[in-house]
């Protein structure tokens, strides 16, 4: 038995591996910036690139679209894009989340997390229902989903989220398929419903994870991993050849990041 499993798992390794031949990453463009804190891609594939307070878009083609530079951002340390139109921008030195237009221009007043009994946030994920967020409160080791139309109305709380789940420091925290992925500093994967039960946890090599497309993406050292929303087959590819210290996918383009520099690619058939 020991060996038929051998030989079927060799069989579609190969197989996998065969498919991978097939196609090749081709760099379609590639920007450059003097510091990045944190970047991300909107929904019209143009970069977003945050330098403490200082936040600019760029064109594929590395041309400068916008650009503003103001202090009261605080250091920006995500960038979550809500809608093509709505950008959502998080400063943990700040406690605050502000929201910019496609034209990087303020929208109304910046939200301060004290509002929500929040002492201290670390981490923020968009959910897909619109008006809400989830927020990682460290100090208190809770998850928070809040509604940013009602100030102050948290919806749900999940307590002692660390030591119910045994996670160590949280790296990322993505909503996906009604799912809650929270990746921490041990590598470990927990899952939980939005309702806060654990579903599965798994220890892995993955250094990364987002989604796009109905697709939960992550990455190790070497390979880009993804899983479709409804299936359970996993389908990788070897990563670009330089150390990726984070990465994006959208609109079927993959974004790459190499220090300060990130890298546009396409996954395209062998001619």
């Amino acid at each position: 038995m020991k060996i038929l499993i051998f030989i079927i798992t060799v069989l579609i390794t190969g197989s996998l591996f065969g498919q991978n031949k097939m196609k090749e990453w081709n760099e379609i463009g590639s920007v450059s910036a003097a510091s990045i804190s944190c970047w991300n891609v909107d929904a019209f594939n143009q970069l977003l690139i945050a330098n403490q307070s200082t936040l600019t878009k760029y064109a594929v083609s590395g041309t400068v679209l916008y650009k503003i530079s103001n202090k009261s951002l605080g250091e920006i340390q995500q960038i979550i894009p809500i809608t093509p139109l709505k950008i959502l921008l998080f400063s943990e030195a700040q406690q605050q989340i502000c929201y910019v237009d496609n034209t990087l221009t303020l929208v109304n007043d910046c939200i301060d997390l004290s509002e929500y009994e929040i002492e201290y946030a670390s981490h923020i994920a968009r959910s897909e229902r619109g008006d809400k967020l989830w927020i990682f409160d460290q100090i208190n080791s809770r998850i928070l989903l809040i509604d940013i139309n009602q100030k102050g109305k948290i919806v749900q709380e999940i307590r002692n989220a660390k030591g119910l789940m045994n996670m160590e420091q949280l790296v990322e925290m993505i909503e996906f398929d009604s799912k809650l992925f929270l990746l921490d500093s041990s590598k470990k994967i927990t899952v939980i419903d939005l309702y806060g039960s654990l579903i599965d946890q798994r220890n892995t090599e993955t250094s990364n994870i987002c989604s796009s497309d109905n697709i939960f993406w992550n990455i190790n050292s070497t390979h880009l991993f993804n899983e479709e929303r409804y299936g359970t087959s996993t389908n990788f590819s070897f990563l670009p050849p330089f150390e990726v210290d984070d990465f994006r996918v959208i609109n079927n383009q993959f974004y790459f990041q190499e220090k300060n520099n990130i890298h546009i690619f396409e996954f395209v058939e062998k001619k």
